[in-house]
């Protein structure tokens, strides 16, 4: 959280607690929001309630998680990015490790195979019968350049208030895992969805699900409520999307022009 301290752009920020305790409230900046909620209602709901509070005023809405840091001025070229581009709804810059080294969050959105190849089928087993995500993890994307992508991480969020106000919040019925889908699926319906390769920000990946069964539980639940809520093997605006996404790299491959937008 030091990292929002050095931006002039943030009026206005609102650090959620779901703890049980407010144990936390004592390590919280003076000049930062403290929300405690009182009990763990999940990660889309709690981020509600300051959705709520503030998407009537204001240009844009960042939601990051508390294991992601940044350089002074990244806010600030992200805000000038999206001034410059009025369609973008929403943003993810380049995601590196802490070590520097480079965390692709930009994905396609996902066919139930997609999931379950990834998490539970073992690699020496995905060569064998060529069951792979690498397209579904968009692997042929240069990741040092700018191009839309339909499902952005939900570490960093940074949202056009217009376009938050017209998809509204989270959709409370995801806990945790596949809200940021979910709200990625829903912007990119009217607005653009974008990773900006020419900002970018450290994550800590805990990668949860692959550690602990109660988050692994977790993600399994969340993605059968997305796939009923939007479709399992037929959903017309997954192979619509998807299919734009790949046109629009194949196009600029052609033409020898990288995807970028200036």
């Amino acid at each position: 959280m030091r990292s929002l301290l050095h931006c002039t752009l943030c009026p206005e920020v609102y650090f959620v607690d779901n703890s049980p305790t407010k144990e936390l409230e004592s390590h919280v900046h003076s000049d930062f929001h403290y929300q405690w909620v009182g009990a763990n209602i999940g990660f889309g709901r709690a981020h509600n309630i300051i959705i709520e509070k503030v998407i009537g005023y204001g240009d844009y809405h960042l939601v990051m998680n508390a294991d992601v840091f940044f350089d002074k001025g990244m806010l600030e070229k992200i805000v000038a990015f999206m001034d410059r581009n009025e369609r973008v709804g929403l943003l993810l810059p380049r995601v590196l490790n802490p070590d520097g080294t480079a965390q692709p969050l930009f994905k396609l959105l996902p066919h139930p195979q997609d999931l379950f190849t990834r998490r539970f089928i073992p690699d020496s087993f995905k060569r064998i019968f060529g069951l792979n995500n690498q397209k579904y993890s968009m692997l042929f994307a240069d990741d040092k350049s700018t191009f839309d992508a339909p499902y952005l991480s939900g570490c960093f969020m940074f949202l056009r208030n217009e376009a938050l106000r017209e998809v509204g919040g989270f959709d409370p019925r995801f806990f945790l895992y596949c809200e940021d889908v979910d709200l990625s699926r829903r912007v990119r319906m009217t607005w653009r969805t974008t990773y900006y390769a020419d900002a970018s920000i450290y994550h800590y990946f805990y990668k949860g699900s692959y550690k602990e069964l109660r988050l692994l539980w977790r993600h399994m639940v969340s993605a059968i409520k997305y796939f009923n809520k939007y479709g399992w093997f037929i959903d017309s605006d997954r192979e619509r999307i998807n299919k734009e996404t790949l046109e629009g790299f194949a196009l600029k491959k052609k033409v020898n022009v990288l995807p970028t937008i200036k």
